[in-house]
Protein backbone atom coordinates (compact mmCIF):
# COMPACT_ATOMS: atom_id res chain seq x y z
CA UNK A 1 0.00 0.00 0.00
CA UNK A 2 1.33 3.41 -0.96
CA UNK A 3 2.00 5.83 1.91
CA UNK A 4 -0.53 8.63 2.35
CA UNK A 5 0.33 11.90 0.60
CA UNK A 6 2.14 14.48 2.75
CA UNK A 7 -0.03 16.97 4.59
CA UNK A 8 0.20 20.47 3.17
CA UNK A 9 -0.77 23.56 5.15
CA UNK A 10 -2.96 25.50 2.74
CA UNK A 11 -2.12 29.22 2.74
CA UNK A 12 -5.24 31.38 2.72
CA UNK A 13 -5.24 34.98 1.55
CA UNK A 14 -7.87 37.44 0.40
CA UNK A 15 -7.92 36.09 -3.16
CA UNK A 16 -8.54 32.41 -2.27
CA UNK A 17 -10.53 32.77 0.95
CA UNK A 18 -13.89 31.79 -0.53
CA UNK A 19 -12.42 28.84 -2.41
CA UNK A 20 -10.80 27.45 0.74
CA UNK A 21 -14.01 27.76 2.76
CA UNK A 22 -15.74 25.72 0.06
CA UNK A 23 -13.05 23.09 0.58
CA UNK A 24 -13.58 23.18 4.35
CA UNK A 25 -17.32 22.69 3.89
CA UNK A 26 -16.64 19.77 1.54
CA UNK A 27 -14.43 17.77 3.92
CA UNK A 28 -16.06 18.79 7.21
CA UNK A 29 -18.71 16.03 7.31
CA UNK A 30 -15.94 13.40 7.42
CA UNK A 31 -13.51 15.28 9.70
CA UNK A 32 -15.18 16.16 13.00
CA UNK A 33 -12.07 16.96 15.04
CA UNK A 34 -10.89 20.55 14.68
CA UNK A 35 -7.85 22.25 16.22
CA UNK A 36 -7.01 25.90 15.88
CA UNK A 37 -4.23 28.26 16.86
CA UNK A 38 -3.63 31.98 16.51
CA UNK A 39 -0.60 34.19 16.09
CA UNK A 40 -0.86 37.72 17.45
CA UNK A 41 1.41 40.64 18.44
CA UNK A 42 2.10 39.33 21.95
CA UNK A 43 1.04 40.65 25.33
CA UNK A 44 1.30 44.42 25.30
CA UNK A 45 0.10 45.04 28.85
CA UNK A 46 1.94 43.57 31.84
CA UNK A 47 0.15 41.86 34.68
CA UNK A 48 -1.68 44.23 37.02
CA UNK A 49 -0.44 42.30 40.05
CA UNK A 50 2.97 41.17 41.27
CA UNK A 51 1.59 37.75 42.17
CA UNK A 52 2.52 34.82 39.95
CA UNK A 53 -0.15 34.08 37.35
CA UNK A 54 -0.76 30.64 38.86
CA UNK A 55 -2.25 32.35 41.93
CA UNK A 56 -4.62 34.59 39.95
CA UNK A 57 -8.33 34.21 40.36
CA UNK A 58 -10.35 33.25 37.28
CA UNK A 59 -11.57 36.83 36.93
CA UNK A 60 -8.00 38.20 37.05
CA UNK A 61 -6.83 35.72 34.42
CA UNK A 62 -9.70 36.56 32.12
CA UNK A 63 -9.41 40.34 32.46
CA UNK A 64 -5.68 40.17 31.73
CA UNK A 65 -6.37 38.21 28.56
CA UNK A 66 -9.25 40.50 27.58
CA UNK A 67 -7.16 43.64 28.00
CA UNK A 68 -4.46 42.34 25.68
CA UNK A 69 -6.83 40.86 23.09
CA UNK A 70 -8.93 44.02 22.94
CA UNK A 71 -5.85 46.17 22.32
CA UNK A 72 -4.21 44.09 19.58
CA UNK A 73 -5.02 42.53 16.21
CA UNK A 74 -4.88 38.94 15.05
CA UNK A 75 -2.16 38.08 12.51
CA UNK A 76 -2.82 34.43 11.66
CA UNK A 77 -5.36 31.73 12.44
CA UNK A 78 -4.54 28.10 11.83
CA UNK A 79 -7.21 25.42 11.43
CA UNK A 80 -6.67 21.67 11.21
CA UNK A 81 -9.33 19.02 10.63
CA UNK A 82 -9.08 15.28 11.22
CA UNK A 83 -11.23 12.19 11.28
CA UNK A 84 -11.66 10.29 14.55
CA UNK A 85 -8.68 8.03 13.85
CA UNK A 86 -6.34 10.89 13.02
CA UNK A 87 -5.27 9.30 9.74
CA UNK A 88 -6.87 11.89 7.47
CA UNK A 89 -5.94 15.52 8.12
CA UNK A 90 -6.26 18.89 6.44
CA UNK A 91 -4.73 22.18 7.57
CA UNK A 92 -5.23 25.83 6.66
CA UNK A 93 -3.43 29.03 7.60
CA UNK A 94 -5.53 32.20 7.38
CA UNK A 95 -3.45 35.37 7.03
CA UNK A 96 -5.20 38.53 8.21
CA UNK A 97 -4.67 42.12 7.21
CA UNK A 98 -5.06 44.94 9.69
CA UNK A 99 -1.95 44.67 11.83
CA UNK A 100 0.74 47.26 11.03
CA UNK A 101 3.85 47.03 13.16
CA UNK A 102 4.61 50.68 12.43
CA UNK A 103 1.44 51.94 14.09
CA UNK A 104 -0.26 49.16 16.08
CA UNK A 105 0.50 48.02 19.61
CA UNK A 106 2.78 44.99 19.77
CA UNK A 107 5.41 43.25 21.86
CA UNK A 108 8.67 43.73 19.97
CA UNK A 109 10.18 40.33 20.75
CA UNK A 110 6.97 38.55 19.75
CA UNK A 111 6.91 40.27 16.37
CA UNK A 112 10.59 39.56 15.79
CA UNK A 113 9.98 35.88 16.54
CA UNK A 114 7.09 35.68 14.07
CA UNK A 115 9.20 37.30 11.36
CA UNK A 116 12.08 34.93 12.07
CA UNK A 117 9.67 32.04 11.59
CA UNK A 118 8.77 33.29 8.12
CA UNK A 119 5.64 35.38 8.63
CA UNK A 120 5.69 38.29 6.14
CA UNK A 121 3.78 41.08 7.87
CA UNK A 122 3.97 43.35 4.83
CA UNK A 123 2.34 40.66 2.68
CA UNK A 124 -0.39 40.33 5.29
CA UNK A 125 -1.09 44.05 5.03
CA UNK A 126 -1.27 43.93 1.22
CA UNK A 127 -2.93 40.58 0.53
CA UNK A 128 -4.37 39.49 3.87
CA UNK A 129 -7.94 38.65 4.78
CA UNK A 130 -10.44 41.21 6.00
CA UNK A 131 -11.88 39.91 9.27
CA UNK A 132 -15.44 40.84 8.27
CA UNK A 133 -15.17 38.74 5.12
CA UNK A 134 -13.78 35.88 7.21
CA UNK A 135 -16.83 36.08 9.50
CA UNK A 136 -19.22 36.13 6.54
CA UNK A 137 -17.80 32.86 5.28
CA UNK A 138 -17.16 31.01 8.53
CA UNK A 139 -20.76 31.47 9.73
CA UNK A 140 -21.93 29.58 6.64
CA UNK A 141 -19.16 26.97 6.58
CA UNK A 142 -20.63 24.53 9.08
CA UNK A 143 -17.77 25.02 11.54
CA UNK A 144 -19.84 27.02 14.03
CA UNK A 145 -22.99 25.84 15.84
CA UNK A 146 -22.07 22.27 14.93
CA UNK A 147 -22.53 19.76 17.75
CA UNK A 148 -20.66 17.07 15.78
CA UNK A 149 -17.33 18.89 15.97
CA UNK A 150 -14.82 18.43 18.78
CA UNK A 151 -12.62 21.52 19.19
CA UNK A 152 -9.05 21.23 20.47
CA UNK A 153 -6.55 23.91 21.50
CA UNK A 154 -3.30 24.14 23.39
CA UNK A 155 -3.44 26.85 26.05
CA UNK A 156 -6.45 28.18 24.24
CA UNK A 157 -7.67 31.28 26.09
CA UNK A 158 -6.08 33.78 23.71
CA UNK A 159 -7.03 31.68 20.68
CA UNK A 160 -10.70 31.74 21.61
CA UNK A 161 -10.38 35.36 22.67
CA UNK A 162 -9.18 36.55 19.26
CA UNK A 163 -11.61 34.40 17.30
CA UNK A 164 -14.60 35.48 19.38
CA UNK A 165 -13.51 39.12 19.12
CA UNK A 166 -13.66 38.74 15.32
CA UNK A 167 -17.00 36.95 15.40
CA UNK A 168 -18.78 39.54 17.55
CA UNK A 169 -17.02 42.49 15.91
CA UNK A 170 -16.19 44.29 19.12
CA UNK A 171 -14.27 44.03 22.40
CA UNK A 172 -14.71 40.96 24.58
CA UNK A 173 -17.32 41.14 27.37
CA UNK A 174 -16.15 42.19 30.82
CA UNK A 175 -17.81 39.23 32.50
CA UNK A 176 -16.04 35.86 32.39
CA UNK A 177 -19.31 33.95 32.29
CA UNK A 178 -20.49 36.02 29.34
CA UNK A 179 -17.28 35.10 27.52
CA UNK A 180 -17.80 31.40 28.24
CA UNK A 181 -21.37 31.81 27.09
CA UNK A 182 -19.99 32.95 23.73
CA UNK A 183 -17.54 30.03 23.59
CA UNK A 184 -20.37 27.54 24.05
CA UNK A 185 -22.65 29.52 21.73
CA UNK A 186 -20.27 29.31 18.78
CA UNK A 187 -18.38 26.08 19.47
CA UNK A 188 -20.66 23.96 21.64
CA UNK A 189 -19.66 21.78 24.58
CA UNK A 190 -17.03 19.60 22.93
CA UNK A 191 -14.16 21.99 23.64
CA UNK A 192 -10.83 20.72 24.99
CA UNK A 193 -7.47 22.17 25.89
CA UNK A 194 -4.41 19.92 25.93
CA UNK A 195 -2.66 22.19 28.44
CA UNK A 196 -5.38 21.41 30.95
CA UNK A 197 -5.58 17.72 30.11
CA UNK A 198 -1.87 17.07 30.68
CA UNK A 199 -2.22 18.06 34.32
CA UNK A 200 -3.69 14.56 34.69
CA UNK A 201 -0.89 12.92 32.68
CA UNK A 202 2.29 11.94 34.50
CA UNK A 203 5.43 13.06 32.71
CA UNK A 204 3.76 15.60 30.43
CA UNK A 205 4.37 19.31 30.95
CA UNK A 206 5.58 22.42 29.15
CA UNK A 207 4.65 23.88 25.79
CA UNK A 208 3.16 22.25 22.71
CA UNK A 209 6.49 21.29 21.15
CA UNK A 210 7.74 19.65 24.34
CA UNK A 211 4.51 17.71 24.93
CA UNK A 212 4.43 16.55 21.31
CA UNK A 213 8.06 15.41 21.42
CA UNK A 214 7.49 13.52 24.68
CA UNK A 215 4.62 11.67 23.01
CA UNK A 216 6.70 10.97 19.91
CA UNK A 217 4.69 13.31 17.69
CA UNK A 218 6.73 15.21 15.12
CA UNK A 219 5.86 18.34 13.17
CA UNK A 220 5.07 17.23 9.62
CA UNK A 221 4.54 20.61 7.96
CA UNK A 222 5.64 24.20 8.52
CA UNK A 223 7.43 25.73 11.49
CA UNK A 224 6.62 26.50 15.10
CA UNK A 225 4.87 29.82 15.68
CA UNK A 226 3.11 29.49 12.35
CA UNK A 227 -0.59 29.10 13.07
CA UNK A 228 -1.35 26.44 10.46
CA UNK A 229 1.55 24.23 11.49
CA UNK A 230 0.82 24.63 15.21
CA UNK A 231 -2.87 23.77 14.75
CA UNK A 232 -1.90 20.59 12.89
CA UNK A 233 0.59 19.63 15.60
CA UNK A 234 -2.09 20.28 18.23
CA UNK A 235 -4.48 17.94 16.45
CA UNK A 236 -1.92 15.16 16.04
CA UNK A 237 -0.86 15.56 19.67
CA UNK A 238 -4.39 15.15 21.04
CA UNK A 239 -4.82 11.97 19.01
CA UNK A 240 -1.62 10.47 20.44
CA UNK A 241 -2.41 11.73 23.95
CA UNK A 242 -5.88 10.23 23.80
CA UNK A 243 -4.57 6.77 22.89
CA UNK A 244 -1.54 6.85 25.20
CA UNK A 245 -3.26 8.01 28.40
CA UNK A 246 -7.02 7.61 28.02
CA UNK A 247 -7.51 4.46 25.92
CA UNK A 248 -9.20 6.51 23.23
CA UNK A 249 -11.80 7.95 25.61
CA UNK A 250 -10.47 11.29 26.85
CA UNK A 251 -13.84 12.95 26.25
CA UNK A 252 -15.31 10.84 29.01
CA UNK A 253 -12.82 12.22 31.54
CA UNK A 254 -12.95 15.93 30.67
CA UNK A 255 -15.88 18.22 30.11
CA UNK A 256 -15.68 21.48 28.19
CA UNK A 257 -11.98 22.36 28.33
CA UNK A 258 -9.54 25.13 27.35
CA UNK A 259 -6.27 26.15 29.08
CA UNK A 260 -5.66 29.51 30.80
CA UNK A 261 -9.41 29.70 31.19
CA UNK A 262 -10.33 26.43 32.86
CA UNK A 263 -14.08 25.87 32.53
CA UNK A 264 -16.77 23.23 31.80
CA UNK A 265 -20.49 23.76 31.21
CA UNK A 266 -22.06 20.33 31.45
CA UNK A 267 -24.45 19.33 34.20
CA UNK A 268 -23.42 21.57 37.14
CA UNK A 269 -19.66 21.41 36.57
CA UNK A 270 -17.31 24.17 35.53
CA UNK A 271 -16.31 24.96 31.94
CA UNK A 272 -12.56 24.31 31.75
CA UNK A 273 -10.41 26.90 30.10
CA UNK A 274 -7.17 26.82 32.03
CA UNK A 275 -6.83 29.59 34.61
CA UNK A 276 -10.52 30.45 34.73
CA UNK A 277 -12.89 28.34 36.79
CA UNK A 278 -16.60 29.08 36.75
CA UNK A 279 -19.50 27.16 38.25
CA UNK A 280 -23.03 27.86 37.17
CA UNK A 281 -26.46 26.27 37.45
CA UNK A 282 -28.29 25.18 34.32
CA UNK A 283 -31.12 27.72 34.60
CA UNK A 284 -28.78 30.64 35.27
CA UNK A 285 -26.54 29.63 32.38
CA UNK A 286 -29.40 29.29 29.93
CA UNK A 287 -30.65 32.77 30.75
CA UNK A 288 -27.21 34.22 29.97
CA UNK A 289 -26.91 32.00 26.92
CA UNK A 290 -30.20 33.26 25.48
CA UNK A 291 -28.94 36.80 26.01
CA UNK A 292 -25.85 35.96 23.96
CA UNK A 293 -28.08 34.77 21.11
CA UNK A 294 -29.93 38.07 21.06
CA UNK A 295 -26.70 40.05 21.38
CA UNK A 296 -25.06 38.23 18.46
CA UNK A 297 -28.09 38.74 16.24
CA UNK A 298 -28.11 42.46 16.99
CA UNK A 299 -24.38 42.86 16.33
CA UNK A 300 -24.13 40.81 13.13
CA UNK A 301 -27.56 40.70 11.56
CA UNK A 302 -27.24 36.90 11.21
CA UNK A 303 -30.79 36.34 12.44
CA UNK A 304 -32.18 33.81 10.00
CA UNK A 305 -29.11 31.58 9.99
CA UNK A 306 -28.82 31.87 13.71
CA UNK A 307 -32.43 30.99 14.47
CA UNK A 308 -31.98 27.63 12.76
CA UNK A 309 -29.36 26.76 15.36
CA UNK A 310 -30.98 27.90 18.61
CA UNK A 311 -29.63 25.87 21.51
CA UNK A 312 -32.05 24.03 23.80
CA UNK A 313 -31.82 24.64 27.56
CA UNK A 314 -29.08 22.68 29.28
CA UNK A 315 -30.37 19.54 30.95
CA UNK A 316 -29.23 18.07 34.25
CA UNK A 317 -29.12 14.77 32.40
CA UNK A 318 -26.54 16.04 29.90
CA UNK A 319 -23.38 13.95 30.18
CA UNK A 320 -19.93 14.46 28.64
CA UNK A 321 -19.69 13.17 25.09
CA UNK A 322 -17.50 10.23 24.14
CA UNK A 323 -15.82 9.55 20.82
Amino acid sequence: MAPPPPIVVREVWEDNLEQEFYEIARVLPYHRFAAFDTEFPGEVFPASTSRHYSSWSPAESYLHMKRNVDATKIIQLGLALSNAKGDSCYAWEFNFKGFDKETDLHHLESIQLLEQQGIDLNKNLEKGIDSKEFVRLIVNSGLLWNSNITWVTFHGAYDFGYLIKILIGRELPYDLMAFMCLVVHFFGYRVFDIKHIIKSCQGLYGGLERVANTLGVHRVAGKSHQAGSDSLLTLQTIMKLNNAYFMGKFLIHFGLILHTLEVDVGRLTAPKVYGLQVRTGCHQYYQKHTGCHQYYQKQTGCRQYYQKRIFVPISDEMLPYSI
